[in-house]
């Protein structure tokens, strides 16, 4: 369930016996429940659709509350959901069973379903809910099995390589030391300045892929615009080459607590994106908005960045956060939106994705 689902309940579906308030206590916790968590009137109108809903089945709160339940059924699973309903409405307890959905794309989804009368104060029946998890297919069980592996080989791998880089690291570190003591230009000053940045932000990543640097407990306060304009800068050689436009759009936001080399990782990654989906031309369009969270009631700061690139398959979003997994060419881990994910959850963030033949749009909340 979200605010914009609750907002879009049709007038008729309003009713006195609604616990609106109690509703939106549980929002937090529904949200972040990997389950689909959907509650329906007792005629099988859906009233609210949770975050996990709409991964699992691909349509928005918006395209699914008023709408019909059956919307996900086909055959007779729209029988048994009309004698689900009967028997909710006698009172009866349907329990936990396994049934097929259908998504948005038509796929068919095995899913466990747990349906529970939803009632009044006076013990009235008034709706339902359900929870429903996806049941794993054996391929999926060994799909995520092969993820673990390749996860543990890469880290094995990283701890390696990350030991063989401290020297040429500190070779690098030295030159442009004594290239800044040249007389530069503004412009070559800016670039050899970012460049140590840089080198400093490899060495930082080299030594906590070894284990001996631990980043602190308490992050630093990080401008978000500037770290924004540092990955466009880094991504420069592209923007010109492709002819692709940026049009900034930044209002006055405060700082968030964010480990640095973290968030330039996460706009790097996901402008990088950005452009590669731009590769004949097109506008690259960059918003920074202060927001409140309406989950968790916390200040912060929303950064979007949309392409107008060819945009994204289903089939491709709904592995979009999956390890290992790339549309691009054999030289490309999968892993760049993967750990942009994990990092945000770690800050208490989100980070949604929105995808049409008109381009992509990656929209990051970050708390302040």
């Amino acid at each position: 369930m979200n605010a914009q689902a609750s907002r879009q309940v049709p007038e008729e579906l309003h009713g006195s016996a609604i616990d609106w308030a109690s509703i939106h206590v549980f929002a937090s916790i529904v949200n972040r429940c990997e389950d689909a968590i959907i509650s329906a009137t007792i005629d099988g109108l859906v009233l609210t659709w949770n975050n996990s809903a709409e991964r699992i089945f691909g349509y928005t709160a918006s395209e699914m509350v008023g709408q019909p339940l059956a919307r996900l059924l086909r055959g007779d699973d729209e029988q048994h959901l009309n004698e689900h309903l009967a028997r909710l409405r006698r009172g009866e307890h349907i329990g936990c069973y396994e049934t097929v959905r259908h998504s948005k794309s038509g796929e068919q989804i095995p899913v466990c379903v747990t349906c529970s009368p939803v009632c009044d104060i006076s013990n009235q029946v008034i709706g339902l809910s359900e929870i429903v998890r996806e049941v794993p297919s054996s391929e999926q069980v060994g799909r995520v099995e092969r993820i673990n592996e390749r996860l543990r080989a890469m880290g094995r791998l990283a701890s390696r390589i990350a030991h063989e880089i401290n020297n040429p690291l500190t070779a690098i570190t030295n030159l442009l030391f004594l290239i800044q003591r040249d007389c530069l230009t503004a412009e070559s000053a800016q670039y050899l300045s970012l460049a140590q940045g840089e080198i400093a932000r490899i060495a930082t990543i080299s030594a906590h892929s070894l284990g001996i640097y631990r980043y602190s407990s308490q992050p630093g306060l990080c401008a978000v615009m500037g770290i924004v304009d540092e990955a466009i800068i880094q991504c420069r050689d592209k923007i010109e080459t492709a002819g692709i436009m940026v049009r900034r759009d930044y209002h006055p936001v405060s700082m968030i607590s964010f480990h640095r080399d973290e968030l330039h990782h996460v706009m790097l990654n996901v402008v990088k994106n950005a452009l590669d989906a731009m590769p004949s031309g097109g506008a690259l369009h960059l918003r920074i908005r202060g927001r409140r969270d309406w989950v968790s009631g916390r200040n912060g700061v929303l950064i979007t960045v949309g392409d107008t690139g060819k945009g994204m398959t289903p089939e491709t979003r709904a592995r979009l956060f999956e390890p290992f997994f790339s549309t691009k060419d054999a030289t490309r881990t999968g892993l760049g939106l993967w750990s942009c994910a994990h990092i945000i959850a770690k800050y208490g963030g989100r980070i949604l994705v929105k995808s049409n033949e008109s381009g992509t749009v990656v929209a990051m909340f970050l708390p302040s």
